[in-house]
């Protein structure tokens, strides 16, 4: 029997990934993090109405590299569902050294791309296979794209678009996101006449999400995995948009924030995140929820548009990670080497697992 840990396996996107693993496949899930009281709590929950104990509890301080050893020693596959800033040569060495999977969903692609090419020979030697930008965002965006490709004829220009609305999040998530936010982003750019480049004025595009949300300013950012998707597609126009979060004064602090950077100082991060707290709680709004559309086109005018949405922000993170493990599980995606879960994943299966395990997808 395969044995996944999930490092972090107690915290909101961790227990959305281990609900769905226990109804969809056959697989021992350890809960793997620092509290084990919470640990075992949430293993007892999930073992309730399961004719075995597939799930178990480990406690284990994971910023220690002998604690990631012996957590790797128990494991198959290690989902890292936890900050790994300043400890992923760690985690890294000791996926090596165990030569256990790794899938990482957290949102630190420099940094984890660094370590894993500095360690690339290794990886290959021991038939690791490492998962990276895994999740809606990164993640989604360039399946999305690839998706694209399987029903347009010679496709040339092609924009992913997010619009999110959250109800309230705690200052420690926020203060997270932030430092996401900095992470994923190259800053403000879009590809057009063959080279990424800033986009004159505000680069602003109109992309109409559908109801409730309608039709949204969406402004560009750049993402790693659009950026290296060009290797395989050769596009005419691509870019990845972003509607923000529906009111100006949440938008225009955000904003601020990105440019000052303050995302990457963990102190100042803090303090812009009451500041953010207090925002959403005065002018946050309904409807809630997270949507991201795709646009592409071929070169004879041939257009599609898709539309992937869910109120849950967790279980948006959650459905594209299991639709990635079940291809993996099986043997599909399993390989040497690293990999970005959006580059290695076969989209049209990817399409119709998550709308199975409830996304909504919507198609034209």
């Amino acid at each position: 029997m395969t044995t996944i840990a999930i490092l972090g396996g107690y915290g909101k996107a961790g227990k959305a990934i281990a609900r769905h693993l226990v109804r969809e496949t056959d697989c021992r899930i350890l809960i793997v993090g620092r509290n084990g009281q919470r640990a075992r709590e949430f293993a007892d929950e999930l073992n309730v109405n399961q004719p075995t104990e597939r799930a178990q509890a480990l406690e284990a301080d994971l910023h220690s590299e002998e604690a990631l050893y012996k957590t790797f020693r128990q494991c198959d596959i290690a989902l890292i569902c936890m900050r790994t800033t300043g400890f992923v040569e760690s985690v890294v060495r000791a996926a090596v050294g165990t030569k256990t999977a790794l899938l990482d969903i957290t949102l630190n692609p420099g940094e984890i791309q660094d370590v894993c090419d500095k360690w690339e020979r290794e990886i290959h030697q021991q038939g690791c296979c490492f998962i990276t930008d895994a999740g809606i965002l990164p993640g989604m965006p360039a399946a999305l794209v690839a998706y694209a490709a399987t029903k347009l004829t010679n496709m040339k220009k092609a924009a992913v678009g997010e619009v999110m609305r959250v109800d309230a999040w705690s200052v420690e998530s926020i203060a997270g996101f932030l430092e996401d936010l900095q992470n994923i982003s190259g800053g403000s750019a879009v590809y057009q006449k063959d080279d990424w480049q800033r986009p004159r004025g505000s680069g602003k595009r109109m992309m109409d999400f559908g109801s409730p949300f309608g039709v949204q300013k969406c402004y560009p950012y750049l993402i790693t995995e659009l950026k290296t998707l060009l290797e395989r597609f050769h596009l005419e126009e691509l870019g990845m948009y972003s509607a923000g979060f529906g009111h100006g004064v949440i938008d225009t602090l955000f904003m601020f924030i990105f440019l000052l950077k303050i995302g990457r100082d963990g102190r100042r991060a803090k303090s812009a995140a009451r500041v953010l707290d207090w925002a959403f709680r005065k002018f946050g709004k309904p409807p809630y929820g997270f949507r991201m559309k795709l646009e592409a086109e071929s070169s004879d005018g041939e257009r599609l548009e898709l539309i992937l949405s869910h109120n849950d922000m967790y279980e948006v993170t959650a459905i594209p990670v299991v639709a990635c493990l079940l291809q993996w599980l099986d043997g599909s995606i399993m390989k040497p080497g690293v990999w970005m879960m959006g580059h290695v994943v076969e989209p049209v299966r990817l399409m119709a697992d998550i709308e199975r395990l409830g996304m909504s997808v919507e198609m034209k």
